[in-house]
């Protein structure tokens, strides 16, 4: 069988700073072997892939087909190209392909072997690629935090869910669209539904990937860089107090840190002044409500205003007023709306799935495809699951409600014999939250 004639062609995710892009370097090789009456089988091209190491999917493909035989020279337009590392380079053109039967021809440089002096130029040529590459590393990672620094995104490579990144000012726009799904993202998250179903409601192809928008800073205005946080010039898509709070129910979640101490108002109080968190804080033989900006130990997240003058207030007396209240609110309780519009963002998302399948079978009846058939298909899935997701929102709406205000008052016939993590648990069952200033105590029931 006659081996293959192939080139290899990258570019690196540096783009900016290559001297010539994969269309200068296929014209070369093209010129080069039109000269040399050679005829090139096959193209492999990383397009966007460091020269760091090897680890990328054509070079892998050529290394595979090299050791099957398939190949009997690889035409390049610069060593570099194939790696910016010594030690690969050396290896690939010492050891593996030579193994293999394979010859490698540079446009630019000579690669012969055949001596010990050629060895030495190879790796002297080996070793300035390498130096090259960490020269521009070092400079683009000086010039990156510049630009961070100023609130300018990193580049449109890696452009959040939500936003659009013009190259041309260099900062994120909102994408409105997307934006209103990542903000029911944290709204669904925050009313208890699970990654799981979120990415099934919203369309996301995964929890994982919803778990990383709803931890994304960018999306209060932040850019993080290197483990640093920086302002960022574009528009946040949800404000911090929904965003903190997602992160609270995420860590709630992993750590059951709800359920933690005695203390009945564990999580559930927050400062009337500053609208930061309030803890408990040992006072002699008692406890006093203290708000978290009053501490510099507090987490970063938690501190809302340095200056805040919220006073402390007595735990135990603040305790029962608190219990005094929710005993008289599961007697009073009576059948009210439903507060959370679940059905709205669900039919929402039906009716967006039924958009496209429409568009779709447009373009099939222009164009039969068997690709456009298999998004058909999808798209229908995705809206029978919807459907019945919605269908169970329904069923459960007012059955929920009545369950939970049946609950209530059972609860509240045997409230004196819980135990402090136990009255906890139902408060936070039943209290959004209770904001407390200066003496005044505000509790936020949840609606049924």
């Amino acid at each position: 069988m006659k081996k293959q004639n192939v080139a290899y062609l990258r570019v690196s995710t540096e783009a900016q700073t290559e001297k010539y892009g994969l269309d200068v370097q296929r014209q070369k090789i093209i010129e080069y072997c039109e000269k040399n009456n050679v005829e090139i089988d096959k193209w492999y091209i990383d397009g966007g892939y460091s020269g760091s190491n090897i680890d990328r999917p054509d070079m892998q493909a050529l290394l595979d087909d090299s050791e099957k035989g398939l190949i009997g020279t690889v035409y390049i337009y610069k060593l570099d190209r194939m790696s910016r590392d010594v030690i690969d380079t050396l290896n690939l053109l010492h050891r593996v392909l030579p193994k293999y039967g394979v010859k490698v021809v540079s446009m630019t440089e000579d690669l012969s072997i055949e001596n010990p002096m050629d060895k030495v130029m190879l790796t002297m040529n080996a070793a300035m690629n390498q130096y090259e590459r960490e020269v521009i590393r070092m400079r683009m990672s000086a010039g990156m935090k510049e630009r961070v620094k100023n609130g300018l995104w990193m580049g449109g490579n890696r452009t959040p869910f939500g936003y659009r990144y013009d190259r041309n000012d260099g900062i994120l726009h909102v994408k409105e669209d997307e934006a209103e799904v990542v903000r029911q993202a944290y709204k669904l998250y925050i009313d208890g539904y699970s990654c799981e179903n979120i990415s099934k409601i919203l369309g996301f192809k995964g929890e994982r990937i919803v778990t990383q928008i709803l931890k994304r800073k960018s999306n209060i205005g932040i850019i993080k860089y290197k483990g640093e946080e920086y302002k960022g010039q574009h528009e946040a898509i949800v404000d911090e107090k929904t965003f903190y709070e997602a992160q609270e129910h995420m860590k709630k979640r992993h750590t059951n840190s709800h359920i933690a101490n005695d203390h009945i108002l564990t999580g559930l109080c927050y400062c009337g002044v500053c609208g930061a968190r309030m803890r408990y804080q040992k006072w002699g033989k008692y406890h006093k409500l203290c708000c978290y900006s009053q501490y510099r130990t507090g987490k970063e997240y938690m501190i809302k205003n340095p200056n805040c003058d919220n006073q402390r207030e007595n735990a135990n007396e603040v305790e029962q007023l608190v219990e005094e209240c929710f005993k008289e609110f599961s007697l009073n309780i009576e059948y009210g709306e439903y507060r959370e519009s679940k059905k709205d963002i669900i039919e929402s998302s039906i009716k967006k799935s039924n958009a496209k399948i429409k568009k779709y079978y447009s373009l099939y009846a222009e164009n039969e495809s068997d690709n456009l058939l298999e998004l058909i298909q999808e798209e229908e899935k995705r809206v029978r699951e919807l459907k019945k997701q919605l269908e169970f929102e329904k069923e459960n709406e007012h059955r929920n409600s009545k369950e939970k205000i049946d609950k209530i008052k059972k609860v509240s016939d045997i409230w004196d014999e819980l135990t402090g993590k136990e009255k906890n648990m139902v408060l936070k069952e039943y209290v959004e939250r209770i904001v407390i200033k200066n003496g005044d105590i505000d509790i936020h029931f949840i609606d049924f």
